[in-house]
């Protein structure tokens, strides 16, 4: 079971580093842009969309690092009671959270995979004078929902005890 924990840390680690390269693009896209447009009165066709994408990808992509690091967002006024309390109550609720959560994440990758897979079937172009391919987005969708799943059931792993938790281990190089 540690093993599976470290694997998909490991691998969401990477992908959430990736993506936050894909925001330095969109921040230099936007450079680029800014002075084009403002300084050279030269606009570019591809620059909107592409920071739209980029950014769109990378949101997408880091939801299994944010997971990984357990920075999503969780209702404390009703977790945090129950939390303190420990127990069997808490890995009911946990067990129960992340029943919820699959559904999500299963949802992801299902409509996903059909978007996608219908995108690179029929070549689909976003409609516009430059008409970047959408399949690269796309595909992000059910790829991201994997990844949080994996990582979801990993950290269901370690907060029911069932494996250690790598990050007290320094395994992520923080």
């Amino acid at each position: 079971m540690s093993h599976y924990v470290r694997f998909v840390g490991h691998v969401n680690e990477w992908v959430g580093r990736v993506a936050g390269l894909l925001i330095v693009a969109v921040v230099l896209i936007i450079l680029k842009e800014v002075i084009g447009r403002g300084v050279f009165n030269a606009p570019s066709l591809w620059a909107d969309e592409s920071m739209t994408y980029l950014a769109g990808m990378a949101y997408a992509l880091g939801g299994g690092f944010t997971l990984l690091h357990r920075k999503h967002v969780i209702v404390d006024l009703v977790y945090q009671p129950i939390a303190d309390r420990g127990g069997h109550l808490k890995k009911i609720v946990d067990v129960i959270a992340f029943s919820l959560f699959s559904i999500y994440c299963l949802t992801l990758i299902y409509f996903g995979a059909e978007l996608s897979l219908a995108s690179i079937r029929e070549h689909e172009g976003s409609g516009t004078l430059w008409n970047p391919a959408l399949w690269p987005v796309k595909v992000a969708i059910p790829v991201a929902g994997i990844l949080l799943l994996l990582q979801g059931f990993a950290n269901l792993l370690v907060d029911l005890g069932l494996a250690p938790n790598p990050a007290t281990e320094a395994t992520y190089g923080r």
